[in-house]
C-alpha cells in the first residue's frame, strides 16, 4: 500500500492510493484534486498494483520530478519525494493490510512484565549484566555493518528485521515507523522461515505506553473473544509472549520494533536487553539512511543549480526553496541578458587541431564563467563560441542592470589578461545587454528540459550583439542604460534597426 504525503494550502494531507489508476491534477475529475496553480489540471497518474507503483507523468505543463531528477515515468519506492509543479509529495509504502493497531488486546500477567527505560540506557553498560558478550558482540559486529554497508531505507528496515531473528528467538517481527506529526505506519511485517502474515494485529495501548514513556517491554498478551462481550466470562485467546521497544533517536521516537511467539515464557529478561540494544542501534542507522536519502536528493540539486549558478546563488535557492525545483518554473520575470561572442573564433578553428581548438574554447569560456558568476548571474547555456547569462532569475535581483554590464565590463577585462600570453594575435568579444520582461524557467519537451529565457527582449539581445557590437565593444540597451546612467559611463549610438524585427531599437556603448 502506497501512501502520498503533502501539504496544501498549510494543511498537511495523507492519501493513500488505491490499486489501479490514480489521476492527480486540478481538474475536478481527477482522483486526486489538488488546488495549486503550479499543476496542471491533469498532471500525473500513479498506477497501483501488487508488483509496486509507477508515477506517469501526462505532458505536464511544470515537469514531474523524483529527488530532483524530471522525470517521465519512473517506479517509485518508499522514501521517493515527489515533486508536481511545485508541490512536493513524500511516498510512503505501508503494509496496513498485513498489520494494525487495536484496542481488543490486554497485557495478560503483570508480575511477569519486565520493563527497561530506553532513556537510561547507555550504549552496552547496563546490557552487559545480563546478555551473553558473545552475542552482544556479534549483534554491535552486525549492526556497524549495517550502518556501514547500507544507504537504502528500505533494505535498512529489512535488515534490522532480519537482526532480530538472528538475536533472538521471535516469531514474528514488526517494524513501524512514524511520531509526531507522522502517523505510524507499519513498514515490515516479517515472520520467521514463513511468507508475511496475512493479518495482524498488536495492541494500540501497548505502543502508546513504549512511545511515550520511551520504555522497552516484555510481557505477554491475549486477544478478548468479541463473541463474548457481555457475556459474564471473558474468553481469550492467541496468548503470544511479546517484546516492544522505541525507536529513539536521542532526541525523538521515530517508530517501534516489535516481536512475539506464541509460547510464553521463552523470551528472557537478556532477550529483552538484547532487542532494547538492537533498537536504539536501529534508530541511529535508520536515522542515517534517512539522511543519506535526503542528502542525496540535494546532492543532485546542487549539481543542477551549479550548472547554471554561483555557489552564492546556489546556497541561496537551497536555503530558501523548502518545495523543491520552484524557482525553475516558467514564469515572466523582469531579467537583463546578456550575450558575448568570441569575434573569428571559426575562422581561427582552422588553423587548429581539434584538442587545441577544445582548450583554446575551454579557458574563454571558463573565464567568461567566472565573470558572470562574480555578480551571482545565471549562466544559460553556451551557443557555440558564445555565452548567454541572466541576471534577475531564477531569484530576484533588483539591481540586476548593473550586475550584467558590471560583468560585460569584467568580461572584456578578462580577456585583455588572457590576450597578454598571446601576442600579435589577441582574442577579442562582442558583448551586448538588454533589459526587459521575459518567460524564464523550465522550458522544453517531456523528456528533456532545460533552465532558459524567452521572449523578443533575449532575440533584441543577440541581434545587438551579432549586429552592432563591434570586436571588443559592449552595447547596451535603453532600459538598461535608463537604470545604470548613474554608475556606468556609456554614449549614445543612436537608434538602430535590427534584421527580422520591424520595430528599432537605441542603442548606446560602454566606455572603458
Amino acid at each position: 500500500m502506497f501512501t502520498l504525503n503533502y501539504t496544501e494550502n498549510g494543511t498537511p494531507r495523507r492519501h493513500q492510493l488505491c490499486p489501479g489508476e490514480t489521476f492527480v491534477g486540478r481538474s475536478p475529475e481527477c482522483d486526486l484534486l489538488i488546488d495549486d496553480v503550479s499543476i496542471s489540471r491533469r498532471h500525473a497518474v500513479f498506477e497501483t498494483s501488487h508488483d509496486g507503483c509507477v508515477l506517469l507523468d501526462l505532458g505536464s505543463r511544470n515537469g514531474t520530478y523524483r529527488n530532483g531528477i524530471a522525470v517521465t515515468r519512473v517506479e517509485l519506492a518508499d522514501g521517493d519525494t515527489i515533486t508536481l509543479g511545485q508541490l512536493a509529495v513524500r511516498v510512503h509504502e505501508s503494509l496496513e493490510e498485513h498489520l494494525s493497531l487495536t484496542d481488543d488486546q490486554f497485557v495478560l500477567d503483570d508480575d511477569a512484565t519486565v520493563y527497561r527505560s530506553v532513556v537510561q540506557l547507555d550504549s552496552v553498560g547496563p546490557v552487559e549484566a545480563s546478555v551473553d558478550a558473545g552475542r552482544l558482540l556479534t549483534l554491535l559486529a552486525d549492526v556497524g555493518r549495517l550502518l556501514v554497508e547500507t544507504d537504502s531505507l528500505s533494505e535498512m528496515l529489512e535488515r534490522v528485521v532480519q537482526l532480530v531473528f538472528d538475536g533472538v528467538p521471535a516469531d514474528r517481527c514488526f517494524l513501524l515507523l512514524g511520531g509526531g506529526d507522522e502517523p505510524l505506519t507499519p513498514r515490515v511485517v516479517r515472520q520467521r522461515d514463513a511468507l508475511d502474515p496475512t493479518h495482524v494485529t498488536i495492541s494500540q495501548t501497548i505502543v502508546n505506553r513504549v512511545m511515550a514513556d520511551r520504555v522497552a517491554l516484555l510481557a505477554a498478551n491475549a486477544q478478548l473473544d468479541k463473541r463474548l462481550v457481555g457475556g459474564e466470562s471473558i474468553s481469550i485467546q492467541n496468548i503470544r509472549a511479546f517484546m516492544c521497544a522505541p525507536l529513539w533517536n536521542r532526541t525523538d521516537v521515530i517508530g517501534i520494533l516489535y516481536a512475539d511467539r506464541p509460547d510464553v515464557g521463552r523470551f528472557s529478561e537478556a532477550d529483552l536487553d538484547l532487542f532494547t540494544a538492537l533498537s536504539n542501534y536501529a534508530a541511529v542507522a535508520i536515522e542515517r539512511a534517512r539522511l543519506t536519502e535526503r542528502v542525496l536528493v540535494e546532492t543532485q540539486r546542487r549539481e543542477r543549480l551549479q550548472r547554471y549558478h554561483s555557489p552564492a546563488v546556489v546556497e541561496q535557492i537551497i536555503n530558501t526553496d523548502v518545495e523543491g525545483d520552484a524557482p525553475f518554473l516558467a514564469q515572466e520575470r523582469d531579467v537583463s541578458l546578456l550575450f558575448a561572442d568570441l569575434v573569428g573564433f571559426t575562422t581561427r578553428s582552422e588553423k587548429l587541431s581539434p584538442a587545441e581548438v577544445a582548450g583554446l574554447l575551454n579557458g574563454c569560456l571558463a573565464s567568461m564563467s567566472e565573470a558572470v558568476f562574480e555578480q551571482n548571474g545565471t549562466l544559460d547555456k553556451f551557443i557555440g563560441d558564445a555565452v548567454l547569462a541572466v541576471f534577475g532569475a531564477p531569484l530576484d535581483q533588483p539591481d540586476h542592470h548593473l550586475r550584467a554590464v558590471r560583468t560585460a565590463i569584467g568580461i572584456r577585462r578578462r580577456m585583455r589578461e588572457l590576450n597578454r600570453d598571446r601576442g600579435g594575435d589577441p582574442l577579442l568579444v562582442r558583448i551586448a545587454v538588454n533589459s526587459g520582461l521575459v518567460m524564464a524557467g523550465d522550458i522544453g519537451s517531456p523528456k528533456r528540459r532545460e533552465y532558459t529565457v524567452l521572449g523578443d527582449v533575449v532575440n533584441t539581445a543577440s541581434r545587438m550583439q551579432s549586429e552592432i557590437a563591434s570586436p571588443g565593444q559592449i552595447v547596451i540597451g535603453r532600459a538598461t542604460f535608463d537604470r545604470v546612467r548613474e554608475q556606468v559611463s556609456a554614449r549614445p549610438l543612436g537608434i538602430q534597426s535590427l534584421r527580422g524585427r520591424s520595430g528599432r531599437v537605441e542603442v548606446f556603448e560602454v566606455d572603458g
